[in-house]
């Protein structure tokens, strides 16, 4: 069975790449004890930035660098114990990146593109979301003893890679 019609798949692969962009892959929350104040830290990771926020101390109290950082800053801000889920995630977003510049490639140029490239745009689109699904998937394994986290667009990239890659594409 057939999800979506092949005419419309090359336009439902560079959707999947800029909802991507725009879903957190996880969100997640601790409590700690921070200034001797009990608070609860709550991480809303997007795929090229994070959004990293502290509930119980005030806004005025935490800088916009302490919660805001873009993906290749992030080896460097978390704990040491954390740094190789940081790294794989920056590795996964470069990824992205690339798939990003992708996509707008193809939906500005599809007809050259498709011409251009020697395999089907949509399968390739589909084994990428797969590859970044897996890497999104072990880190938010890597981060779960550190922090609960759940993989909000990290099952997104899942179905979108199952999707594109089952497209009907005759």
């Amino acid at each position: 069975m057939a999800w979506v019609r092949s005419e419309y798949a090359g336009e439902l692969a560079v959707l999947s790449v800029w909802l991507t962009a725009l879903l957190p892959w996880s969100v997640s929350f601790l409590r700690e004890t921070i200034l001797g104040r009990e608070v609860t830290v709550v991480n809303i990771r997007f795929v090229l930035f994070q959004f990293h926020y502290v509930f119980g101390i005030s806004l005025g109290e935490q800088s916009l660098d302490d919660m805001f950082q873009v993906v290749f800053e992030l080896p460097g801000f978390v704990p040491t114990n954390q740094v190789p889920e940081a790294r794989l995630w920056l590795a996964a977003a470069v990824v992205f990146a690339a798939l990003l510049c992708l996509s707008f490639l193809y939906y500005t140029r599809e007809e050259w593109l498709a011409e251009t490239v020697p395999v089907d745009l949509v399968r390739l689109f589909g084994g990428v979301f797969a590859v970044l699904a897996l890497a999104f998937s072990a880190a938010t394994v890597m981060f779960f003893p550190h922090q609960a986290t759940v993989p909000v667009g990290t099952i997104f990239m899942w179905v979108f890679a199952l999707v594109l890659l089952r497209v009907d594409r005759t």
